[in-house]
Parts: structure tokens; C-alpha cells; sequence
């Protein structure tokens, strides 16, 4: 009798430890990722309603401003960026025209200065940091010409796409979503190659530029308009909403966070980021209308359903 109780107790015991083990990988596959830049309270949640404000002032050059209105990115300063212009796209092949119309403000326009305050008012009252937070976003972003597995810094920069959707939890990660890994590699590669030509087609001068108050950590060498940071995280959260819907709220404000951070630096206007938040709908939009991509996304979806807890 003592034996077969002994034989009992062991058996419930390697029952309650196979079960605590299914429970805490339950947990842990929904559990978000905790790896967040944002944690301090004195990091402000990312603004959104100065655009539409900003939207209502008129974008017009003024009368007798040409000499300001011709200031323009120069392209002799233009650095390492330019030779994205002579990567080709896997999947986009939409001429610029193709995007709806998002007029550039001119530099003399009443809205160019209204977006000047306003990233002069950001500048007074920001904080070390919200600093600190900006200058980590800046460095979060993907490099299409690093493709060697053998760079060091090949796989952080992979790691870098999954940073937008990390709200979704642990299994969303590179090392898990082979698949993913791939065409969001792809998809954001296209996107650099066209933010690069809207780039240069509107060589828009940086706002510190045309505003010397404003004081910046590193000034950039490549133009303003669209901001590269809002146009990309906002076309990996237009693709992520496709897979994942019920996120949809989680990853704009996440993409929202790399737009404004950028604002809160001085280096981009309101409507630079507006531009990359409008043109990135239509850039997924775009994709869409591709096959190939169609077959990629068809494949990526049947690995998240296989990898994504229900």
C-alpha cells in the first residue's frame, strides 16, 4: 500500500510540474514584451492633435520670401544615404505620382512657422529624457544594405524590425518568424529605396535650417520631407494591422512614437511626419496589387497562425 501511494504522490507530482510548465509558457507567449524605451514618467505620451491644427494654416510661400522659399537640402550633403538610391525594390514598382497629393509647405508659409513654434515650444519644455528616449529611437531603424549574416551588426539590425510590434508579445520575434523576418526585411528595404526618392525630390531643408534656435545633437545629411523614421514605422504597422487587426490602435501609436520623436528632436516638421504616415497607407496599399508579395504575405500569415497563441 505504501508503495502504490508513493508510486501516486510521484505521479502527481511530475503532473503538477508538466502543467506549471504549460501554464508559465502560456503566460509567457502573451506576456508583452517588456523591453520598452518609454519607461520614465517624465517621457510624455507621443501628441497627435497638433497636426490637424497645423493642417488648417495656410502652406502658401508669402510675397517677397523668394530667397527663403529657394533654400532647398543641398545635394552635396547629402551622405551615406545616396547610395540607397541605387538599391532596386523586390516588391513596389508605383511611380511617386502614384501617391496621393501631400503638398510641402512653403518655407516662408504661415504653416512652416506655426510648425517652427511649435518644435521651438517642444525644445523649451522637453526633458533629459525624453531626450535620451529620442536619441535611442533614432538609432531603431533598418539598413537594406547590410545583407551579410557575417556583419556584426546583421541581426541586430533584423531585431530591429520586430521593435515597432514588441506590444504583441514574446513569440513575436525574429529568431521565431522566419518568415516574417523575411518580408518585413523586404518590404521595409522598398520603403527606405522610395523614402530616399521622396527625398530627394523635395530636398526639403531641415527645420534647424531654417530656424537657428533650434539646437540639434547631430544635423542630418539628407533632406526633410518625408520623415524616414515616420514613413517606415508606419508602413510596418499598416503590414503588422493586415496580420494582426486587433492591434491595429497598439501599432500606430507605436509608429506614432518614432513620428513624433523625431519632432521632439527638431529635425523633423509636423508635416514630415504626416507625409510618411499618409504615404505609408498608400505604400502597403501598393503592395497589395503586387503577386509576389501576395504569395509572401499568404505565407506569412500561415506562420503566424501556427506561431501566434490563440
Amino acid at each position: 500500500m505504501e508503495k502504490e501511494n508513493y508510486k501516486f504522490r510521484k505521479y502527481i507530482a511530475v503532473l503538477m510540474v508538466v502543467l506549471s510548465v504549460i501554464l508559465v509558457s502560456k503566460v509567457w507567449a502573451t506576456e508583452p514584451n517588456r523591453f520598452l524605451i518609454n519607461e520614465s514618467e517624465n517621457i510624455r505620451q507621443p501628441e497627435t492633435v497638433h497636426y490637424a491644427k497645423l493642417a488648417q494654416i495656410d502652406g502658401n510661400p508669402q510675397t517677397g520670401n523668394e530667397t527663403l522659399d529657394a533654400l532647398a537640402f543641398p545635394l552635396s550633403e547629402w551622405g551615406g544615404l545616396m547610395s540607397w538610391k541605387l538599391l532596386r525594390t523586390y516588391y513596389a514598382e508605383k511611380p511617386l505620382d502614384a501617391f496621393q497629393k501631400y503638398e510641402m509647405p512653403a518655407n516662408s508659409s504661415k504653416r512652416t512657422r506655426a510648425e517652427l513654434d511649435y518644435l521651438l515650444e517642444l525644445q523649451r519644455t522637453r526633458t533629459s529624457d525624453e531626450l535620451v528616449w529620442c536619441l535611442k529611437l533614432a538609432d531603431i531603424y533598418y539598413d537594406p544594405t547590410n545583407i551579410n549574416p557575417t556583419n556584426p551588426k546583421y541581426n541586430q539590425n533584423r531585431d530591429n524590425l520586430f521593435y515597432l510590434g514588441r506590444n504583441l508579445g514574446s513569440w513575436y520575434r525574429r529568431e521565431n518568424l522566419p518568415q516574417t523576418t523575411e518580408l518585413l526585411s523586404r518590404v521595409i528595404h522598398d520603403s527606405m529605396v522610395y523614402m530616399v526618392e521622396f527625398k530627394l525630390k523635395y530636398a526639403r531643408p531641415r527645420p534647424y535650417i531654417v530656424e537657428p534656435q533650434l539646437k540639434v545633437e547631430k544635423p542630418l545629411p539628407h533632406g526633410a520631407f518625408p520623415s524616414g523614421h515616420s514613413f517606415g514605422s508606419y508602413v510596418n504597422a499598416e503590414l503588422l494591422s493586415r496580420l494582426a487587426p486587433d492591434r491595429r490602435d497598439d501599432l500606430m501609436n507605436s509608429a506614432q512614437e518614432f513620428a513624433w520623436s523625431r519632432e521632439l528632436l527638431g529635425v523633423h516638421y509636423p508635416s514630415d511626419s504626416e507625409a510618411g504616415r499618409i504615404w505609408a497607407q498608400d505604400f502597403v496599399k501598393f503592395l497589395f496589387e503586387n503577386k509576389q508579395f501576395v504569395k509572401d504575405f499568404e505565407i506569412v500569415k500561415k506562420e503566424w497562425s501556427q506561431k501566434r497563441p490563440k
